[in-house]
């Protein structure tokens, strides 16, 4: 005579807490995954729009070269007196700014923008002469002759996910 064993068929509650474990960390794992992401996606927007901002200013700088060689570019902050140059509905110019004004309009836009789409911004343009002298907005020279080398650079503040703020930069030099 056999006897059979009863063997039972299924899963034991053992087995089934340790495929819930196993899927657990997987789910864990891709969470982590999804807010580095998240983090990395921000500071490349956060780069590209900097990247923008300056050349969009340097190419405003090209097209205003009377106020670019003048030094009307030289600015860390916007300006105190701005100008409408542009008629509102078509963007086309009038043509009643003067350079100087036009600079103004220009770096009212460029620094309105800067604190509307980047974290804690800042933004600074200089020129360097051929023989390495650095011009400011604060050393109060007024020539930035052609030849000379222009730096737009703008800097903005982005979670560092442990150290809490950390100060980004990126610059562009052009010649006009």
């Amino acid at each position: 005579m056999t006897t059979k064993l009863n063997t039972s068929k299924g899963f034991s509650l053992i087995e089934v807490m340790v495929a819930v474990f196993v899927l657990a960390i997987g789910l864990l794992g891709i969470a982590g995954l999804q807010v580095t992401a998240i983090k990395s996606n921000h500071t490349a927007m956060s780069r590209t729009q900097s990247t923008q901002l300056a050349y969009d200013l340097a190419d405003r700088m090209r097209a205003n070269m009377p106020g670019t060689i003048a030094g009307n570019y030289l600015a860390t902050s916007a300006p105190s007196e701005t100008y409408n140059c542009f008629d509102d509905f078509t963007g086309v110019g009038t043509g009643e700014c003067s350079p100087l004004q036009m600079a103004h309009a220009d770096l009212d836009w460029a620094f309105e923008l800067a604190a509307d789409t980047l974290p804690f911004v800042s933004a600074a343009v200089s020129c360097t002469s051929p023989g390495g002298t650095t011009v400011t907005a604060d050393t109060g020279a007024e020539d930035c002759a052609q030849g000379f080398t222009h730096t737009i650079t703008v800097t903005w503040s982005e979670q560092d996910g442990s150290n809490g703020l950390v100060s980004k930069s990126m610059s562009v030099e052009f010649q006009p």
